[in-house]
């Protein structure tokens, strides 16, 4: 996927914006325009029945090649070059925009998020939706080394699995990680929640359940302990208990 970079269409266009390679949409789109089997980006929208041509957990990878060429690249732009639904291809965008503009910030605190989102070139009329995937991803960056803190316990004692925890954000904004338990412990998966503390899940698959901001329940739940952040030995002395 970054063969368009060497390509000598497009190579010979590049520029350097704040220590970050940039090429001109118009440089970009004619290489697109040129690529055998693929249709101009003039012929507008997305054919009735047509498929993704880039495969949903590949497509922010794509999104990122696309703001390497382009920052200001449209949604418009995202659902003829990948086929995905408009709202597929401005929520990976946000996504990628808002991962880059908290990646700035931490090499340059002094930045704001405004000037950050300039700094990399994203228009105005972006912004909204970029500002709030950053701090999104600020947020989950910050409880990240927590999560990670009360796995590497969780495993060094031998009750769950050794992997690297995932943070998200919920329907509903809050933040939850769900950790693999070893099989013949009493449930299949712990979860934090950020708002009601760690417990169990009867699900390994789905852990998270249904997020309607209630607090969950239901077989296979136990509430650990309702701090927001317990010591990494309370939640594994309340999981042994």
């Amino acid at each position: 996927m970054n063969s368009y970079k060497n390509d000598p269409a497009v190579a010979g266009h590049l520029v350097m914006v704040g220590g970050v390679e940039h090429w001109p949409c118009s440089a970009v789109c004619a290489y697109r325009d040129g690529r055998p089997g693929r249709g101009s980006a003039r012929a507008g929208g997305r054919p009735r029945g047509s498929g993704d041509r880039v495969p949903r957990e590949q497509l922010q990878r794509y999104v990122a090649e696309l703001l390497d060429a382009e920052p200001a690249v449209t949604a418009a732009a995202v659902v003829e070059e990948s086929g995905v639904a408009m709202t597929t291809a401005m929520a990976a965008l946000a996504a990628v925009r808002g991962r880059r503009i908290a990646d700035l910030i931490e090499e340059e605190p002094q930045l704001s998020p405004v000037q950050a989102a300039q700094r990399l070139g994203y228009p105005p009329i972006t912004h909204r939706r970029a500002l709030a995937a950053a701090r999104s991803e600020q947020r989950i960056r910050e409880a990240h080394p927590y999560v990670r803190s009360v796995a590497q316990a969780l495993a060094h004692a031998g009750l769950a699995e050794p992997d690297e925890p995932e943070v998200v954000e919920l329907p509903t904004g809050a933040l939850a990680a769900a950790i693999r338990l070893t099989p013949g412990q009493e449930a299949p998966a712990a979860v934090w929640d950020e708002r009601f503390g760690w417990r169990t899940s009867g699900s390994r698959r789905h852990p998270f359940d249904k997020d309607t901001g209630a607090r969950p329940q239901g077989h296979g739940i136990r509430y650990l302990i309702d701090q927001a952040r317990p010591a990494p030995s309370a939640v594994l002395a309340a999981l042994r208990g």
